[in-house]
Parts: structure tokens; sequence; C-alpha cells
């Protein structure tokens, strides 16, 4: 079955330092990783890597590289990582989202007071809605 996302090494990220914060999922990395492994066919296996304040998995979403990071002080919370480049307004980063299984998954913005066209600077909450369900409102 295709997907139309993949899990990707850290060597197929942008450069170091282009990846910046894009927003906050409210789920655990471990939740992440299981049903992407699961739709991937890559049951059973642990697509995280492990560091000493942090676990990372790197997903590719229609050929937008993505870092999901969970801090160890916030186990139930992950961060998703993207180069600017690649975040053309908020339906965008959120269409490419609503492509993993993470249906019901609340989140929110990070925000930038030094970049005042991210787009995470008007927008607050959300809640992740899978693609092809009918058109929903981000909120």
């Amino acid at each position: 079955m295709s997907h139309p996302y993949r899990l990707i090494r850290p060597e197929e990220l942008p450069a170091p330092g282009e990846m910046e914060p894009a927003v906050v999922l409210r789920v655990s990395l471990e939740a992440i990783a299981n049903v992407v492994a699961a739709k991937v066919g890559k049951k059973g296996a642990n697509p995280i890597y492990h560091a000493a304040d942090s676990d990372v998995m790197y997903l590719q979403v229609n050929d937008v590289p993505l870092a999901f990071v969970a801090f160890n002080e916030e186990p139930r919370e992950v961060h998703v990582y993207v180069a600017d480049r690649n975040v053309q307004g908020q339906s965008h980063l959120l269409e490419l989202l609503g492509r993993l299984p993470l249906a019901g998954v609340d989140g929110h913005w990070w925000t930038r007071a030094d970049q005042p066209r991210w787009p995470g600077n008007t927008v607050g909450t959300f809640v992740i809605r899978h693609r092809g369900r009918g058109r929903r409102p981000w909120t």
C-alpha cells in the first residue's frame, strides 16, 4: 500500500540549522511512531532515534522532511520541525499533518516574534483532520 509519507534518516534532512519548530502536538512520540510504522509496513520496528535529552522520528510527507521531537521533560508533547522554505502558509503544513494517521490530535503553533509573516503568529490551536474526509475548518 502506498502512503504519502515515509520514514527517513537524519542525513536526508535539510542542512543543520534550517529546521525550525513549527507546531506542537499533544500526543506521545511513541504513539505516532507506532501508527506510522504499522502503516508503512514496519510493524514492530522502532523508528525513534534516542538522544540524551530527547527522542526524534524523521518523516518525509509529500517530499517535505519533518522532524518529530519529544523532549524528556515533555513526554506527552511532540514538537514538529520543518525547514521554513517548505512551509507555504498554515494550511499547507496542516495538510501535510493531515496526511498522517493522526486524526483528532490537538496541536498549537509556535509563534516567532522575529518573523512577522510566520503562519503561527496569527493562528492558535488546531485539531488534525484526515485529508479526504470532507472539508472541515482548522480551529
